[in-house]
């Protein structure tokens, strides 16, 4: 695994580049073409460029663990919850996703997205462990304050400026509300 994000970055580059010049000499010289022939036979370059992309996202996706072996630790040391690095690899790409000034306009606001996925969050509850739960449980009783000190060493670490937001004071009563509904539909008790 590729310890640095940046030097990911440059080898995927790197690959790019090197794997699609390569392999458009190989695939042209294993038939016979010319490389003058690049337009008549596009399909070729194209597979060339395509098998590079590929190859590429393979080296870059290497070095992005680090990130989420990172994030892995944070929780551990700060809120004694132990994470897969696979599971925090998928929830930062989600966040990633999620555009900063849609995160902003949920502050400014106070949107309640836990009651917009009220029904999504019902169906996953079944399907988490009770293990699962303790850790969701023990997140949500943590006070606001320790959880924006999370998240503000989180940007530190993942310079996501979606963690920055929500570290913010005034993200407390956006993350008091959802905490307050998560509790509500995650561990009232069924009647």
């Amino acid at each position: 695994m590729i310890k640095n994000k940046t030097t990911a970055i440059i080898l995927a580059i790197l690959t790019f580049i090197l794997g699609s010049i390569l392999l458009t000499s190989i695939i042209f010289y294993l038939f016979g073409y010319p490389l003058s022939s690049l337009a008549e036979h596009q399909l070729y370059f194209f597979f060339a460029i395509l098998v590079s992309a590929v190859l590429a996202s393979m080296v870059y996706g290497r070095g992005s663990k680090e990130r989420a072996s990172n994030v892995a630790k944070i929780l551990e040391n700060t809120l004694s919850i132990s994470v897969e690095e696979k599971d925090i690899w998928k929830i930062l790409n989600t966040i990633e996703q999620l555009p900063p000034y849609v995160v902003e306009k949920y502050v400014s606001l106070d949107i309640n997205a836990v009651e917009e996925f009220e029904d999504q969050i019902k169906n996953y509850r079944n399907k988490l462990s009770e293990e699962d739960l303790l850790k969701i449980r023990k997140i949500i009783d943590t006070p606001v304050e320790d959880l924006q000190d999370v998240l503000s060493e989180l940007y530190q670490e993942t310079n996501m400026e979606q963690f920055k937001i929500m570290a913010d004071p005034e993200a407390k009563p956006l993350i008091d509300l959802n905490i307050q509904e998560l509790r509500r539909i995650l561990f009232v008790q069924k009647e």
